[in-house]
């Protein structure tokens, strides 16, 4: 699979996360895969593919692999909104160094929380050209942001006392989600180039299930802006 060859791939769960990038595309072709509701066509130029996978890792896995199969893109970018978990303030946008599951859990055989065996390791590290032009466009476009871990699971985080665990497991984890570790685990496994950025929509707190459909849609609009950006940007390898 040549690298500059295909569309830029991005993965997003809701159709709230999608509409905006949807729409930004032109000749647009769509195929049902699985369920599933993939979009190829043109944005600003460049050839584009894009998803709704639907809420949750298995999902997210699914959507990734099908994409890489039939639509073979350079790199894959997932997106969406997140929970904080230290201070990414809501508006801001988390962006990963790596990925990991936090709810894989081999402790009782002596492995750290999040370990994969079919990775030897509990991350996923992102591309970090990707990385770089992400980071980058968040300081032009004067979006607080912040590196470190995204971390995934099948759940929705809002406890103080969750939140707190999650931070022992997993010390660098800037946010949580339910897709991106599922998307980054593929993407390394089929030696693609990811990315996973965030919008923070709630501090994965008692105050989430407030916060969290009070800034849904804002959330989501920041992370289909930072998408658009990123693909206007990005030239690949």
């Amino acid at each position: 699979m040549g690298l500059t060859a295909g569309p830029i791939g991005v993965i997003v769960a809701m159709e709230v996360e999608l509409s905006s990038i949807r729409n930004a595309m032109t000749n647009a072709e769509h195929t049902r895969i699985s369920g599933m509701d993939y979009y190829r066509g043109m944005i600003d130029g460049k050839a584009v593919v894009t998803a709704r996978c639907g809420i949750g890792k298995i999902c997210a896995a699914i959507c990734a692999q099908t994409m890489i199969r039939e639509f073979a893109p350079r790199c894959i970018l997932g997106a969406g909104i997140a929970g904080s978990l230290q201070g990414l303030p809501i508006g801001g946008i988390a962006i990963a160094d790596q990925m990991a599951q936090h709810d894989f859990d081999l402790v009782d055989f002596g492995y750290e929380p999040g370990y994969i065996p079919a990775l030897k390791s509990v991350y996923c590290q992102a591309d970090p050209k990707m990385t770089e032009t992400l980071n980058t466009l968040a300081e032009e476009m004067n979006i607080p942001h912040s590196g470190g871990t995204i971390i995934s699971g099948d759940c929705f985080i809002s406890k103080e006392a969750k939140k707190k665990q999650l931070i022992k497991d997993f010390p660098s984890a800037a946010a949580c989600e339910m897709e991106g570790a599922a998307i980054a685990q593929v993407c390394c496994m089929n030696d693609l180039p990811f990315a996973v950025i965030r919008a923070i929509s709630d501090n994965g707190d008692e105050a989430s299930h407030e916060d969290y459909p009070a800034h849904e849609a804002m959330a989501s609009e920041t992370s289909a802006r930072m998408v658009l950006a990123f693909i206007e940007r990005y030239e690949g390898e």
